[in-house]
Parts: structure tokens; C-alpha cells; sequence
């Protein structure tokens, strides 16, 4: 089955803040930005702005299984918000997906639409060179692939897997890299050591 994804998810940008946003000691609402997302499509709230709005309505607050969707930058992907985080919003240029239908996996919509298939139909409509900018009538056209809601689950979960892994692989490899540059340091800095102290050692002759 295909379905446009205006048709199972409802879209809305982001909040949207008319001045810079500035951490505020007294705030109680938390700002998700696009610094907040990871290079593997992850929120990672460790260092979001809380601030105080007073004008918030029900509609800007996040909920688990929402998807942020980058509208305005390098890439467009999607990150999943996995867990109950309120009371958080998403600032634009960040758009908020919400699935509305029985039949779609939200954590397989997220995959979906980060796949090269779907990065390719959400290039097809982006605007700009350099900053791609999405609209949300554009990304409302986007055609997504459903199959069984089970199939679905599996494919989200395998996905998830593989993504572990070889976020596991790469940091293995880096700590490999780091081991072997300590190492080869190690002997660099060892040989000039023992050159200094054998020139030390070395007897000293009088040439009077």
C-alpha cells in the first residue's frame, strides 16, 4: 500500500520563536533545536534551552512517538522522540509529524523517510543549493511505502539494530585508532629517550 504522507501523519513547523532563543534560569519549557539532533538522527536533550512562554498552546507541545523533521539545512532527516519529554516544543525550522493512523509504525515512518528512497523524494522537492529548504505542503506530498504494521515493527527493529551496530563498529575503530597512535607515540618519544641517553653516556675525550 502507498500513501502520501499527508494522508497518515499530520504536519506542523515548529514554534516559532521571532528572536533568538536564550536559556533562561527560571524556564520550565524545553526547547528542541536542530543542535539537539545527533549525526545518527537522535535527540540527545543533554543540553536543551529551557525557557518561559506564555502564549503556548496544546498544539506546539511534543509527544512520544512525534517525528521532528529538518526542513531547512544540509540534510533533511528525521528524528523520533522515543520517550514522554513534556513540556518540550521543537523550534522551526523543525516541522513535527504526527502519525494519525492505526496502520503506520511511527518508528518505521522515521526509517522510511531517512532511507536513501525517501531522502531521494524529499531532495526531488527541497528548494535551495547549498540549504535545502523544504515546504510542509511539499513534504505533505511525499509517497511512503507501507506494508503490514508487523512488517513494519520488524523492519524498524532490524534498522535499529543494524544503526548499533555499526555505531559500535565505528566507535571501536576509533578507539583502536586512538590505542595505536598512544602506541606508536610511545615508541617515538621511547627511542629519542634512549638516544638522549646514550649521547649523555658517551665518554667525552680531550683533544688538548
Amino acid at each position: 500500500m502507498k500513501k502520501k504522507l499527508g494522508e497518515i501523519a499530520s504536519i506542523n513547523t515548529g514554534y516559532p520563536f521571532r528572536t533568538k532563543i536564550e536559556r533562561d534560569p527560571e524556564g520550565t519549557i524545553g526547547v528542541i533545536q536542530m543542535k539537539d539532533i545527533d549525526e545518527y538522527n537522535r535527540l540527545d536533550l543533554s543540553d536543551v534551552y529551557k525557557v518561559q512562554l506564555e502564549d503556548l498552546s496544546e498544539k506546539h507541545l511534543l509527544q512520544q512517538h512525534d517525528l521532528l523533521f529538518r526542513s531547512r539545512g544540509v540534510t533533511n532527516t528525521t528524528a523520533l522522540v522515543t520517550e514522554k519529554i513534556e513540556p518540550y516544543v521543537a523550534a522551526s525550522p523543525l516541522m513535527i509529524i504526527r502519525v494519525k493512523s492505526s496502520y503506520v509504525y511511527p518508528a518505521y515512518l522515521v526509517w522510511y523517510l531517512n532511507h536513501p528512497l525517501g531522502q531521494r523524494q524529499i531532495n526531488r522537492v527541497a528548494e535551495g543549493t547549498s540549504q535545502l529548504m523544504v515546504s510542509k505542503s511539499a513534504l505533505a506530498e511525499i509517497v511512503i511505502d507501507l506494508p503490514l504494521l508487523a512488517t513494519q515493527k520488524v523492519i524498524a527493529e532490524i534498522a535499529a539494530l543494524s544503526e548499533r551496530e555499526q555505531q559500535i563498529m565505528e566507535e571501536i575503530a576509533r578507539k583502536r585508532k586512538l590505542y595505536m597512535d598512544a602506541v606508536l607515540m610511545q615508541k617515538a618519544v621511547g627511542k629519542n629517550n634512549k638516544n638522549k641517553r646514550s649521547n649523555t653516556n658517551s665518554p667525552k675525550y680531550d683533544n688538548r
